[in-house]
């Protein structure tokens, strides 16, 4: 008899193929690449009447500048702290260690700043300085006034070079080169009234007179 040999292998593990083990991220054909939400960013918005670069002239209804200059500005409230305005116009005006050329408006309050020529109703100067102030009525406390021509004026421990108005009143002890007015109050005496002042203007007058004369001759 003749021997049959088995073609089935022998018992034992059996091998499988080898795989791989990295896997490819599969992406649908067409997919757009996923993208990451952003929220909008916030709008910038200056503050209302904020001059912009290079602008000379404003017109809004409030206006406030600080640390800055502009050239002039018509609003109606105006409120100055640490900058400058060439020429500014409005119903109110409020200056903060700040300065004015040329200030017109019902009410002008100035404290530790400056303005050049003021008009309005009623100005205040507390620890600052006006040039020249022109209104209805006008109070200097611890400041200093060039010229002043109200109606009346009050000065606290304050001084001014010229005043001219119906009723000056010195509320504390103050100064004053020259005042005409119809009646002065207070306990500070000027260096000269109406009639001081009329005599040395005549003595001035003479004066002049004298030394052209000796020119010509």
């Amino acid at each position: 008899m003749t021997e049959q040999k088995d073609d089935r292998p022998a018992d034992g593990p059996v091998s499988e193929p080898h795989r791989s083990r990295t896997k490819r991220s599969q992406r649908p054909t067409g997919a757009q690449p996923e993208t990451k939400a952003t929220a909008p960013a916030d709008p910038v918005t200056e503050p209302t009447g904020s001059p912009a670069r290079g602008e000379d002239h404003v017109v809004a209804p409030s206006f406030d500048l600080g640390r800055g200059c502009i050239g002039e500005v018509e609003a109606d409230t105006v409120k100055v702290v640490q900058g400058g305005i060439g020429a500014a116009s409005a119903e109110d005006i409020t200056v903060s260690m700040g300065g004015i050329g040329q200030a017109r408006a019902d009410d002008i309050a100035v404290r530790m700043g400056g303005i050049g020529l003021a008009r309005g109703e009623r100005i205040s100067v507390e620890m600052g300085s006006v040039g020249m102030a022109m209104g209805g009525e006008v109070s200097i406390s611890q400041g200093f006034a060039r010229t002043i021509l109200a109606r009346d004026v009050r000065i606290g421990r304050g001084a001014a070079q010229t005043i001219i108005a119906e009723h000056v009143t010195f509320e504390r002890p103050g100064g004053a080169l020259l005042v005409v007015a119809r009646r002065v109050e207070g306990e500070v005496k000027p260096l000269l009234d109406w009639r001081g002042a009329l005599a040395l203007g005549a003595v001035l007058a003479v004066g002049f007179g004298l030394m052209s004369r000796r020119r010509h001759s």
